[in-house]
């Protein structure tokens, strides 16, 4: 037994089965002398019905794994590379994918008992969409052992809603560079909105045309703007992925806080039942030898009267073998005497018969 094959086997059963396995897993592994793979066995976390979901259409669907990996860089270099028709199909591509595998982990849901609602399903899609577009969080889905939902937050080009065409040449006259880069300084400070059922690519505007040679100088200070807008903004982008992934292992650091507290007290709690069965096993077999005792203290009262009757008729017999023997004596003499008196006898007859 080693730890892969235990979680393999954990995060492959239904939810409602995972404690049971997990702790019978646990068990097996002390018994067996391992006490770091029991603890290791312990602490795994028993996954939510989304996250079973998901680790249940990695199994389920052939090539899954490496079809998430293979679409979320395509997008994102589409993204860097400014691909706006590139974008738009991929993102079709990705709303077609994420579809199919909500309504495929609907029926692996029914198959196995559970009825899978609106906000479970939500949570699939946006779980899945999220892989798309973080490969950090692409790598925890097609581990196969996701313990819960994921989801996306960023900047740029990935936000909620369904994709847009990308902003057309005109929009980008000079006439409009004004009202372009104050809209570009505001994105700067505010995030895209998220939602955790989808999310969707913006595609990148179109890089600006080379300047022509008569730009002017407003027109580089606005074009420098809107350079240090888009700088800022990938840097808000960074440092918010880089807080959303603290905030995800503080979170996970915490769940496994509690569900390890939880275990501590489902242990205690075994514990003290065990430690009153076994009062109540010594107070039965107290009651029992108190029983015991009655019974034995009893037949003792039993045998003592038993034996004062017992000395009573042994002294009642030795006054009559006593009598008797005092009698016999009597009789004795009596004997001894009737002899003498008839030897007398018989030589008075004797004299009587020589005269």
């Amino acid at each position: 037994m080693d730890l892969d094959d235990v979680a393999d086997d954990l995060y492959g059963a239904p939810p409602d089965q995972f404690v049971a396995r997990r702790d019978a897993a646990a068990k097996e592994a002390r018994a067996a002398g391992d006490r770091d793979l029991a603890a290791d066995i312990t602490a795994l976390r028993k996954p939510t019905v989304a996250a079973w979901l998901v680790n249940a259409l990695l199994r389920d669907v052939p090539g899954l794994a490496e079809q998430l990996v293979a679409l979320g860089d395509s997008l994102r270099e589409a993204e860097r590379s400014l691909d706006g028709a590139g974008m738009r199909d991929l993102s079709r591509q990705r709303r077609a994918l994420v579809t199919s595998l909500v309504g495929r982990a609907k029926a692996l849901g029914r198959q196995a008992g559970h009825k899978v609602g609106d906000a479970v399903a939500q949570e699939v899609d946006a779980t899945l969409t999220a892989a798309l577009a973080d490969p950090g969080i692409a790598r925890d889905v097609t581990s196969g052992r996701l313990t819960a939902g994921r989801e996306f937050v960023g900047f740029g080009g990935i936000a909620s809603g369904e994709p847009t065409d990308a902003p057309s040449r005109a929009s980008r006259a000079p006439s409009a560079r004004a009202t372009d880069a104050d809209d570009g300084g505001a994105a700067a400070k505010t995030s895209a909105p998220r939602s955790r059922a989808h999310l969707r690519v913006v595609e990148p505007p179109e890089p600006d045309p080379e300047p022509e040679p008569r730009e002017t100088a407003a027109d580089r200070r606005r074009r420098r703007e809107r350079e240090d807008a888009v700088a800022n903004a990938r840097r808000a982008r960074e440092e918010a992925a880089d807080a959303s992934r603290t905030a995800r292992e503080q979170l996970d650091d915490a769940t496994r806080e509690r569900d390890e507290q939880q275990q501590a007290a489902a242990d205690a709690e075994q514990a003290a039942t065990d430690a009153r069965q076994e009062v109540d096993d010594l107070n039965a077999a107290l009651v029992d030898l108190r029983h015991r005792l009655a019974a034995a203290q009893k037949a003792s009262t039993r045998a003592d009267e038993a034996e004062t009757r017992a000395t009573s008729t042994l002294h009642a017999r030795e006054k009559e073998v006593t009598s008797a023997q005092r009698d016999l004596r009597h009789a004795e003499r009596a004997e001894a005497d009737a002899t003498r008196a008839v030897e007398r006898a018989e030589e008075a007859l004797a004299d009587l018969d020589g005269a």
